[in-house]
């Protein structure tokens, strides 16, 4: 079965563009006449990220064709804004956006699912769609880390997505994180078409600093931004989290059966 995504609210740049990579061996592809094989390691990457809560209803309307629901926390659903940037790794160098949420699927387990994850490399999209579902599209992006913010502006080529500005919490960590964050994907093309996807995203930071900062935004007229608009990201965030440096590996995401056990509505 296909689950297709965004009916209601649409995506942007969801659908395939030219070839898909192809699947040459257990964990290796080839793509655009390069070969990458799983797992690749991110060796240079900062990020910026705030969490919000909303109504879960809301944030079950845009789960409504893929076999998951909102992870229910207190009796609000939880969605994170991600903003990255890459340096010279398997990948190529470029910057990222993510808008997800916390949901549960087969089995009850947890994960984040993403929501839209534009980046402003095609090599990177690609990859993302094909090796792991991910709904990769191309942006158009100003994205700038300061010292105590960090400023970002998306477009969908000429149309505005959104701009924001997310201050680092004041509560610096002495020491760093390493740990990872289990995710769902699915997607309605590329090499993945239609499986329920369930992997690992790499979380080890350092130079971590938390807290519940100040935020701004402006949302624009696109998918994109109705979506955050659901998730609650127009007001102040439960939680800032800011890391210099993310590293990891990135491995295969395994298909998971959505028939045993599909999440509850």
């Amino acid at each position: 079965m296909l689950y297709h995504l965004g009916r209601a609210l649409g995506h942007p740049r969801g659908g395939k563009v030219g070839r898909m990579a192809e699947r040459i061996g257990p964990g290796v592809w080839s793509l655009q006449g390069e070969t990458v094989t799983l797992p690749v390691t991110i060796t240079d990457a900062r990020i910026t990220a705030a969490v919000f809560t909303s109504p879960v209803r809301a944030a079950r309307d845009l789960l409504a064709d893929v076999p998951l629901a909102p992870l229910s926390v207190f009796g609000r659903a939880v969605g994170v804004l991600m903003c990255l940037h890459y340096g010279e790794w398997a990948l190529k160098s470029y910057d990222e956006v993510g808008v997800g949420l916390l949901a549960v699927g087969p089995g009850r387990r947890p994960g984040l699912y993403l929501l839209d994850l534009p980046v402003t490399g095609a090599f990177t999209r690609e990859a993302g769609q094909d090796f792991w579902a991910l709904p990769k599209w191309l942006m158009t992006a100003t994205l700038r880390f300061g010292a105590t913010k960090t400023d970002v502006t998306v477009g969908d080529g000429d149309t505005p997505v959104f701009s924001a500005s997310i201050t680092h919490g004041r509560l610096r960590l002495p020491f760093g994180v390493r740990s990872s964050l289990p995710a769902w994907s699915c997607l309605d093309h590329g090499a993945q078409a239609g499986k329920l996807l369930r992997g690992r995203v790499p979380m080890r930071l350092s130079g971590v600093r938390l807290g519940r900062a100040p935020y701004s935004v402006r949302l624009g007229e696109h998918p994109m931004a109705r979506r955050m608009q659901a998730l609650g990201m127009v007001g102040r965030p439960l939680l800032t989290v800011h890391a210099t440096s993310l590293r990891g590996p990135l491995g295969e995401w395994p298909a998971v059966s959505a028939r045993s056990s599909r999440a509850p509505r």
